[in-house]
């Protein structure tokens, strides 16, 4: 199973990161991982490091974990192999530039028969590796090139980002984590729980959310795989699975969320409309 984590903050926060722990809280602890990504957003642009290797052993984990440069918004995500073999064009999170915006974008789970949907078959040229979550972000992006809403249209790009989200939930698990440079985008489906009696089958929940509120202001928090540093007034943070002891709390089934600065724009479940 991947595992996937987000920070949105209203302030750049000092982060250490530790994948292989990170990996491990997931239920990773007898499975070897297929690699790691994770991005460091900055202006208009962002850090993007990606290794398709376990992060244990891996010195470019090391740096990365030696240079806390802080950052408003950071999306990771820890790597196991389901479509597309171990390698760096198959490792999340994906890039992409589009109308001058550099889109991220990372996915928990399988969407099967994803290349048998028109839209998506007339993509399969365009994608660089061999996921269906690559394939799927090329779908998106497409979407979102016809369609048009511009960065600015917060309510439209959430639409947008649900429709799709929806469309791809009836393939498959999608979990799905989508930066445009502004917002991060978050939809919550379902996912593999590894348990003393072995994986499950899919089911919610597929990601948790920790608001560590304004009492936490300027002080760290702890939790497997991270350490936050002089916390701002607003910070929200996405796991697949609570990372510490803080009350996280699961995101039903079909909950979509968009959020900036560390603020919640927007959030709607499966037939609800979008609400601040």
């Amino acid at each position: 199973m991947c595992e996937l984590f987000a920070m949105s903050a209203s302030a750049p926060v000092r982060v250490r990161y530790d994948l292989d722990s990170f990996a491990r809280e997931g239920g990773e602890r007898h499975r070897n991982r297929d690699g790691w990504g994770i991005v460091f957003a900055e202006g208009r642009d962002a850090h993007w490091f990606r290794e398709a290797a376990p992060a244990a052993s891996s010195p470019l984990d090391r740096f990365v974990r030696e240079h806390e440069t802080p950052h408003r918004t950071v999306m990771a995500h820890v790597r196991r192999a389901s479509a597309g073999p171990p390698a760096l064009v198959n490792t999340h999170p994906f890039r992409r530039i589009h109308d001058g915006e550099v889109h991220h974008f990372a996915h928990n789970g399988t969407l099967h028969g994803l290349e048998n949907d028109p839209g998506a078959r007339a993509l399969i040229r365009h994608r660089v590796g061999d996921t269906d979550s690559e394939l799927a972000f090329l779908l998106f992006l497409d979407r979102l090139r016809r369609h048009g809403p511009a960065r600015s249209d917060i309510d439209a790009r959430f639409a947008l980002f649900r429709r799709f989200a929806r469309d791809m939930a009836a393939l498959g698990p999608a979990n799905f984590l989508w930066f445009d440079g502004a917002t991060l985008f978050v939809h919550a489906d379902r996912r593999v729980h590894e348990t003393q009696a072995g994986p499950t089958p899919p089911q919610p929940p597929g990601l948790h959310i920790l608001r560590p509120g304004p009492g936490g202001l300027g002080q760290s928090h702890d939790c497997t795989g991270a350490r936050l540093k002089d916390l701002p007034e607003h910070v929200t943070l996405f796991a697949s699975v609570p990372l510490s002891a803080a009350d996280w709390e699961p995101l039903a089934q079909g909950c979509a969320l968009a959020v900036a600065d560390g603020r919640i724009l927007r959030q709607a479940a499966t037939g609800e409309s979008g609400t601040e």
